[in-house]
C-alpha cells in the first residue's frame, strides 16, 4: 500500500506536468516568457508559504549550507528550467516538447551513478537506452538521419536544457533530503520556489526586459494551473516520491508526462498525433518500465 500511494503521487505529479505544456502556450499569448515564469512561481511561493505555516505553525529556519543548496535548486529547477521551458514551447509543439524533456531520467541516472554510486541491473540499463532512442525519434519526427543532416532547432535545444536543469534539481533535492540536516519535501519546495522567484526577478531587472503584461482570463487561468497544479502539487508529490523510492526510479516517471501532454495538446491545441510521436512514446514508456523492474534506492 505504501508503494502504491507513492506511485500514485508520482503519476499525479507527471500528469499535472503534462498539462503545463498546454498552459504555458496560452500564458505567453498575453505576457513575456520571463514574466510568465515569474508569475508562476510568485503565485506558487505564496500558496506554499501558507501551506507550510499552516502545517507547522512556523517557518523552518535554514543554515548556511542549506541556503547554498536552496539557491542552487532555485537556479536549476525554477529560473533556468522555466526560461528554457517557455522559450522552447514558443516554437515546439506541446507533445513533442514533453517527449524531448523525457531525456531527464537518463541524466538523473548518470548523475546517480556518478555522485551516489548507484548500481544498475542490465535490464535497467537497457531501459535507460531505450528512452533517449525514443526522444531521438520524436526530435527527428521519425527520420533519425535528419538529426545529423539538419541538426536540432533552438526550441528543441532549449527543451533539452530543461531536461539537464531538472536533472540537477532532482539530484540536489535528493541530497538535501538525505543530508545531516534534511529538509522535508514541503519545506524544500517552498524555499526553492522563493529562491527561484528572486532569481527570476533579478534576471528581469538586470537584463532590462520590458514587463509586458495583459491580465486576461486566459493568462490568469494559465498561471493558476501552472502555479497550483504544475508547481505546488506537482513538486511536493514528486519529491515525496523520490524520497521513498529513489531519484532514478522517481525521475523515470517523467516519461509519462508526454502521454498527457500529447492528448491534451491534441484536444486543446489541435496538435496532430503522428506515427513518430506514438513510436517515440512506446520506446520511452517501455524504457521506464524496464528501468523500474527492480528499484534500487539512491
Amino acid at each position: 500500500m505504501h508503494n502504491f500511494t507513492t506511485y500514485l503521487k508520482l503519476l499525479g505529479a507527471v500528469t499535472a506536468w503534462g498539462g503545463t505544456f498546454i498552459a504555458a502556450k496560452f500564458a505567453v499569448l498575453d505576457t513575456s516568457i520571463e514574466m510568465a515564469a515569474l508569475l508562476r512561481f510568485i503565485t506558487a511561493s505564496i500558496v506554499l508559504l501558507i501551506l507550510l505555516y499552516s502545517r507547522q505553525g512556523y517557518l523552518p529556519r535554514i543554515d548556511r549550507q542549506q541556503l547554498i543548496y536552496l539557491i542552487l535548486l532555485g537556479l536549476s529547477g525554477v529560473a533556468i528550467y522555466n526560461l528554457f521551458f517557455f522559450f522552447g514551447l514558443q516554437s515546439v509543439e506541446a507533445g513533442r516538447g514533453a517527449l524531448i524533456i523525457t531525456s531527464n531520467p537518463l541524466l538523473v541516472a548518470l548523475g546517480s551513478a556518478l555522485f551516489y554510486r548507484q548500481r544498475f541491473l542490465p535490464v535497467n540499463l537497457l531501459g535507460l537506452l531505450l528512452c533517449p532512442l525514443g526522444v531521438a525519434v520524436v526530435l527527428s519526427r521519425g527520420e533519425l538521419s535528419d538529426l545529423f543532416v539538419q541538426g536540432v532547432g533552438r526550441g528543441e535545444l532549449a527543451l533539452l536544457g530543461c531536461a539537464l536543469s531538472w536533472a540537477a534539481y532532482t539530484l540536489i533535492g535528493k541530497q538535501m533530503m538525505v543530508s545531516k540536516s534534511p529538509l522535508d519535501p514541503l519545506t524544500l519546495v517552498t524555499y526553492s520556489c522563493i529562491s527561484g522567484s528572486l532569481l527570476l526577478g533579478a534576471w528581469i531587472i538586470l537584463s532590462g526586459h520590458a514587463i509586458a503584461l495583459n491580465l486576461t482570463f486566459t493568462l490568469i487561468s494559465s498561471i493558476g494551473y501552472l502555479a497550483l497544479l504544475g508547481t505546488v502539487a506537482g513538486f511536493i508529490w514528486y519529491f515525496q516520491g523520490i524520497r521513498e523510492i529513489g531519484a532514478t526510479q522517481g525521475a523515470a516517471f517523467v516519461f509519462f508526462v508526454p502521454v498527457s501532454a500529447i492528448l491534451l495538446g491534441h484536444v486543446w491545441l489541435d496538435e496532430a498525433i503522428t506515427v513518430s510521436l506514438i513510436s517515440g512514446a512506446i520506446l520511452i514508456i517501455g524504457g521506464v518500465a524496464l528501468t523500474n523492474i527492480k528499484p534500487s534506492l539512491v
